[in-house]
């Protein structure tokens, strides 16, 4: 899954990489676009961003719409979304020649997220068919060590069960 979603981010950067490159191809006309055109970053980028009040922050910087910057603060990895407008005129200018998304590198994460918790209640489910399959043997069965044995499987069961609903809960 973790390769699928690197796969899908990198193949994502190069497709906006080549429309960068075909944009300078076509802007090459007007020197003033060309310059501006050169100068645009690519994302994930580390950065230090300075807001209005003079307070700073070390992020690295995931995506940017037109209003907004997506970032994951350094210290701790922990993510948010800040609005440009509260960001000094510095910061402001350098965040700006990085490209604005419609915020697809998320929803593309989230599209793998889903699909992560989709295998993981097939698997919810699967476990629940082998269990009515143990109560009705459990049932049928009239050894005691049998009967044990199919009790011993159904608790493990249960136990993956519980961790796999535990792994759905962390994702939601």
């Amino acid at each position: 899954m973790t390769f699928m979603g690197l796969t899908m981010y990198l193949g994502y950067v190069l497709y906006e990489r080549s429309q960068l490159e075909d944009d300078d191809v076509a802007e090459q006309r007007d020197d003033d676009v060309a310059e501006q055109e050169g100068r645009a970053l690519s994302l994930p980028d580390d950065m230090t961003i300075v807001r209005k009040d003079g307070s700073s922050l070390e992020i690295r910087l995931k995506y940017r719409t037109v209003t907004e910057i997506h970032f994951e603060r350094i210290s701790d990895g922990e993510t948010f979304q800040f609005s440009i407008d509260q960001l000094d005129e510095t910061t402001r200018e350098l965040v700006e020649q990085y490209p604005a998304t419609m915020g697809s590198i998320p929803s593309r994460a989230s599209a793998v997220e889903d699909n992560y918790v989709q295998q993981l209640r097939v698997a919810i489910a699967r476990i629940d068919a082998n269990l009515r399959d143990m109560e009705i043997k459990y049932a049928a069965s009239s050894s005691k060590t049998e009967r044990r044995t199919l009790r011993n499987k159904a608790e493990e069961m249960n136990a993956d069960r519980m961790e796999l609903e535990a792994k759905i809960a962390e994702r939601q």
